[in-house]
């Protein structure tokens, strides 16, 4: 198993694993990824900014997730923990679902923590569709803690804010 910076030539295999966790996740009633959201558009913006980053066994493209100090607009209103913090945000984590329920996510999320103590952050912020318990339980066994939540102008059930210091 490794983890590595995508590049362009993941793009097809990037895409194929967000169709098959948004089916995944919309047929288990979570509908806030859909046809809109992951587009390609910001995949591809995101992979030649090089902040996409796939975990890979064999060739495989197992899972992926996005990090990058771009703050989302919806995050200005959460009272994070430290205003002059340097933040990494972590954004659209996915596991194929063939291969959930076996550490890949926390794999994922351990790369995102060596990741910010290398490149000098000192906190990851991200946020998690509320109704997705699994999710929020994974990033609170990980240490992360809630600091707050918003609503996003296209859906009525609010996003978890999540912050883990380092």
């Amino acid at each position: 198993m490794e983890i590595l910076q995508a590049n362009d030539k993941d793009l097809i295999e990037i895409l194929y694993l967000l169709k098959v966790c948004i089916a995944d996740m919309n047929k288990k009633g979570l509908k806030h990824w859909n046809s809109a959201y992951p587009d390609a558009e910001s995949i591809k913006n995101d992979l030649a900014k090089g902040v996409i980053y796939v975990l890979k066994d064999k060739g495989v493209c197992k899972g992926m997730v996005t990090l990058n100090d771009t703050e989302p607009e919806e995050y200005r209103q959460i009272k994070w923990s430290d205003d002059l913090s340097r933040p990494l945000y972590l954004h659209r984590m996915a596991i194929h679902p063939k291969w959930q329920g076996l550490g890949l996510a926390r794999e994922l999320i351990d790369f995102a923590d060596e990741f910010a103590r290398r490149n000098g952050y000192n906190c990851i912020r991200l946020d998690v569709f509320s109704p997705s318990d699994r999710a929020r339980q994974l990033y609170e066994k990980q240490d992360f803690r809630q600091a707050g939540t918003f609503h996003a102008s296209y859906q009525r059930v609010p996003y978890v804010c999540y912050e883990k210091l380092l």
